[in-house]
């Protein structure tokens, strides 16, 4: 199998507040390869934004640090770069789609201003070039009369076309990975649909492997490869996207699976996960999902779960599937991951 473009190694990066140091991601481990889409799936809190910084070195100092890990990009750790050096990278080998367009766009300079300020900075190219060069990203994100819309301001876009704007800059320096951090937030579902449509088509042209950050679960069925389902800062399960849906086994997984509506159904009640996340200041002992799960063994409340290999390329962090668990205990986990399974199908 080739060299991963991207592989990520016990990440750590923590925020020293008033109140404690909040551990917002505490392991996170993943490889990813040339025109893969992997997806990192969790709760609001559970730090697969901030990991997405980090990758980027955006996380602002102080109060964050990365304290610990690797991240390697072509072989080289981004984490020993100098400042410059990574400036080199971001935006032009590496690119990040951010959740709220109105907020990462510039207010008061023009769409083909922005997308050309990459282009010159990464590129070379002068501004005549750069300004045509930002024209064609946005005839190739069907931006209706691209070369009048250009002039214009990101007020003057509406939600879904910021975003498309988004992905234009994000693809105008033909980046190898595009983070891209709840790209159809706020947006309705055609709109979602038209944007989903438009990455995998870009993708397709450009080979570009892609990150997508998201809690919904529809979104990762559609666009992923493989999965990393993170609670609490950690990465609890990571398989295929088949197997997430038709052979989860992580309890919080389940829950999450449970927690999402179906399309036909409509009466159906749906399963929430009870309690609510950790303090990531004050994360209790053991496995951090523990005092949720309908599955929790005393040995879940006093020492971390390891992280157990199910079958080739499929862990779940989680004691069921250890000699600590009981034949009831298992047999309990096996009806409880066939439940979600079938409540996945309709995702």
């Amino acid at each position: 199998m080739a060299e991963p473009l991207l592989s990520v190694r016990n990440l750590k990066t923590y925020f020293y507040t008033d109140e404690g140091v909040v551990r917002a991601v505490d392991g996170m481990a993943y490889d990813l390869h040339k025109g893969e889409t992997l997806g990192i799936v969790g709760e609001s809190g559970s730090g697969k934004s901030v990991h997405a910084l980090s990758i980027m070195r955006l996380i602002p100092s102080p109060p964050g640090k990365i304290v610990d890990g690797e991240i390697l990009f072509e072989g080289r750790n981004l984490l020993k770069l100098s400042d410059e050096q990574m400036r080199r990278i971001r935006g032009n080998r590496i690119a990040m789609v951010f959740q709220e367009p109105m907020t990462s766009l510039n207010p008061v300079l023009t769409i083909g201003e922005q997308i050309a300020e990459a282009v010159i900075l990464h590129q070379r190219l002068d501004k005549r070039a750069a300004w045509e060069r930002a024209i064609e990203m946005l005839e190739r994100v069907k931006i209706p009369s691209a070369r009048q819309r250009v002039k214009d301001y990101p007020h003057q876009f509406s939600g879904g076309m910021r975003q498309r704007v988004m992905i234009a800059m994000a693809l105008s320096c033909n980046p190898s990975v595009l983070l891209a951090d709840e790209p159809t937030t706020a947006l309705d579902v055609t709109i979602q649909a038209q944007i989903l449509e438009l990455m995998r088509e870009l993708q397709r042209e450009f080979g570009t492997a892609i990150i997508m950050i998201t809690h919904n679960l529809g979104v990762v069925a559609e666009m992923c490869d493989n999965v990393v389902v993170m609670y609490a800062g950690r990465p609890v399960e990571e398989t295929d996207v088949k197997r997430t849906f038709h052979d989860p086994r992580h309890p919080y997984t389940w829950g999450l699976l449970h927690s999402v509506p179906k399309l036909y159904e409509r009466s159906e009640r749906l399963i929430p996960i009870e309690g609510q996340p950790p303090s990531l200041v004050d994360l209790p002992p053991g496995c951090s999902f523990a005092p949720r799960c309908p599955f929790a063994m005393e040995v879940c409340t006093q020492v971390d779960p390891p992280n157990v290999p199910i079958e080739a390329g499929h862990t779940a962090r989680c004691y069921l599937y250890t000699d600590q668990a009981t034949e009831k205990d298992k047999e309990a986990a096996t009806a409880a991951g066939l439940a979600a399974s079938a409540r996945s199908r309709g995702v």
